[in-house]
């Protein structure tokens, strides 16, 4: 073994201090990236509150005037606002206003005179980068597409009730069915002429004459005729799984019906608007998410999603991932609104509660003092 001079001791010192130069600097860059990540993250309270933070579609006067003097005096909330909305994707004017208030606008009322429409959705869709001339052909289909859908409502609403008459008056139709009506009749009575230049022929001609009853039935038109023949193809929201079965039924035993569906949809849901509380109800998406985990039923294996839902999707061009999203989000959407209006009406229900409990209280107080 050769001897270890002072000069090899030296040498490997000056590694070793080399090495332990090297890891302290890279321990440094470590900890200036964690310090600038603090920097950049925002605050727990601040999270807290963009966590909380709900919002419900502006349905009246009211509410308009509320929510614009919160965005021009509260900068904090038109942020929050901002993000929420941003959060939402494909966001459309009904994720600000409601559809009864949107039917309200007109010349005499332009949306361009709304703060939330100017501050916030023109404002999104700006730094999407659309054009002002793009914004206003978007809002102008989307206007109409929500005009024509109400209207559409309103004539099935009619429809219903004209065969809600019909089915009220069949069983009293049943019964008379059968009965006897009065009816009109011509008679022929013989008639004793004692002329005489009637002949016995003749005679015998009129005394064969017979009593014949001639009787008018009038015909009922059913309702059923006056109903369009596509009345049977116009779709309504899935409320429950009776309706749920009935539609699937629909779709795989008649193809016009199916046909009928997918244009109806494509007409009133252009640039790919159609959302999943257009087949469904909102309490009946609330047993469904997208991937049937967490105790839930699976959206994605029912037949109107795959068959209406997802077509009409991919007809517009959107990926698979888009659709996915957009329906993942639409799901979480619509489970929010469910538990806040939950949470109002608890909330609502506690203080009634409270103040019959506080009448008991001052009525039982009144009775000891006396």
């Amino acid at each position: 073994m050769p001897d270890i001079t002072n000069e090899h001791l030296m040498k490997l010192i000056y590694r070793v201090i080399k090495k332990v130069d090297l890891i302290e600097e890279k321990l440094n860059q470590v900890i200036d990236y964690v310090e600038t990540q603090k920097k950049h993250q925002p605050d727990k309270s601040q999270l807290a509150e963009e966590v909380e933070f709900q919002y419900r579609p502006i349905g009246n006067d009211k509410e308009l005037d509320y929510i614009s003097t919160k965005i021009e005096s509260d900068e904090i909330y038109k942020r929050n606002l901002r993000n929420y909305i941003k959060s939402i994707p494909y966001f459309a004017l009904e994720d600000i206003f409601t559809e009864d208030f949107l039917c309200e606008i007109d010349e005499e009322k332009p949306l361009e005179d709304l703060i939330p429409y100017e501050d916030i959705f023109v404002y999104l869709k700006r730094k999407e980068g659309m054009t002002g001339k793009n914004i206003k052909i978007l809002v102008t289909s989307e206007l109409a597409r929500i005009k024509d859908r109400i209207k559409h409502r309103k004539d099935l609403s009619k429809k219903r009730k004209i065969e809600e008459c019909y089915n009220s008056n069949e069983s009293f139709n049943e019964k008379t069915k059968n009965e006897e009506i009065e009816s009109e009749f011509i008679e022929f009575v013989e008639v004793d002429d004692d002329t005489q230049s009637e002949t016995d022929e003749e005679s015998n001609q009129k005394s064969a004459k017979k009593l014949i009853p001639v009787t008018y039935i009038k015909e009922v038109k059913k309702t059923e005729d006056y109903l369009d023949d596509d009345d049977d193809d116009y779709f309504t929201k899935i409320e429950n799984l009776q309706d749920l079965a009935r539609v699937c039924e629909k779709i795989r035993t008649r193809p016009s019906y199916l046909k009928s569906v997918r244009k109806q949809f494509l007409r009133s849901c252009e640039g790919g608007m159609i959302r999943l509380n257009d087949l469904f109800t909102e309490e009946f998406i609330s047993g469904y998410n997208i991937s049937g985990l967490h105790g839930m039923k699976n959206l994605t294996k029912l037949l109107p999603y795959q068959t209406i839902y997802l077509y009409i999707k991919k007809k517009l061009g959107i990926s698979m991932n888009d659709i996915e999203a957009q329906a993942r989000a639409e799901v979480n959407q619509i489970k929010g609104r469910l538990r806040t209006k939950r949470s109002r009406i608890k909330k609502r229900l506690q203080q009634e509660n409270k103040a019959e409990n506080k009448e008991i209280e001052d009525i039982d107080e009144n009775k000891t003092e006396n």
